[in-house]
C-alpha cells in the first residue's frame, strides 16, 4: 500500500525533473563568422579551431568525435527550383556512394518547421581504418540559391540512439 502510494506520488516527479533537466541542458552556437545558429543538446559540444590563415574551423562533436560528429557545408550554386529529395540523390550518386563500404539505409522526407521541408539520408559506411560507421546527411533550403548539408557521422554503435538529437540539431538550424 506504502509502496503504490510513493510510486505514485514520486515516480511522476522524478520522470519530470529529468525531463526537465533534459530541456534546459541546451546551448545555443553561433558560428563565428555569423553565418548560422543551432541549438545544441547536452552532451553535445562545439570546437573553433584557427588555421595559420585566420580561417576558422568547426568541429561539432558528441562527447568525442568517434560518437557524433557533425560537419555543416553550404552550397551556394544550387538550382533554387531543386527539391530537397532530388539534390540528396544528386549528392548521394556524387559524393556519398563512394564512401568505403557505403550502404544506404533510408532516404526521407524530414519535416524542418511548419511549411518547410528538408530530406535525410542515412547510410552506413566504414571509416579510413574500417570500422563500422554511420552518416545521416540533412538537406536543407537556405536562402535562393543556397543548401545546406548537415553530415551527422559516428560509431554504428552510437550514432543511431542519437537520432532525436540530430534531429533537433537539424531543426534548430537557423541561417543569419
Amino acid at each position: 500500500m506504502i509502496a503504490r502510494f510513493i510510486n505514485r506520488l514520486f515516480l511522476p516527479a522524478i520522470l519530470l525533473l529529468i525531463f526537465a533537466t533534459t530541456a534546459i541542458a541546451q546551448e545555443v552556437f553561433d558560428e563565428p563568422d555569423g553565418k548560422y545558429t543551432v541549438t545544441l543538446p547536452s552532451g553535445w559540444i562545439a570546437v573553433v579551431n584557427e588555421d595559420a590563415l585566420g580561417r576558422k574551423d568547426v568541429n561539432i562533436v558528441f562527447r568525442i568525435r568517434e560518437n557524433g560528429a557533425l560537419k555543416i557545408r553550404k552550397i551556394d550554386d544550387a538550382d533554387p527550383q531543386i527539391d530537397m529529395m532530388e539534390y540528396a540523390k544528386q549528392d548521394e550518386n556524387a559524393v556519398v556512394q563512394y564512401l568505403p563500404g557505403y550502404d544506404r539505409l533510408n532516404i526521407e522526407k524530414f519535416l524542418v518547421t511548419a511549411g518547410k521541408v528538408g530530406t535525410l539520408l542515412s547510410f552506413n559506411y566504414k571509416n579510413s581504418v574500417g570500422q563500422p560507421f554511420t552518416g545521416r546527411n540533412y538537406y536543407l533550403r537556405g536562402e535562393d540559391k543556397s543548401i545546406y548539408i548537415l553530415r551527422f557521422t559516428g560509431r554504428r554503435n552510437t550514432l543511431p540512439s542519437l537520432r532525436n538529437q540530430t534531429d533537433a540539431i537539424a531543426r534548430s538550424f537557423k541561417v543569419k
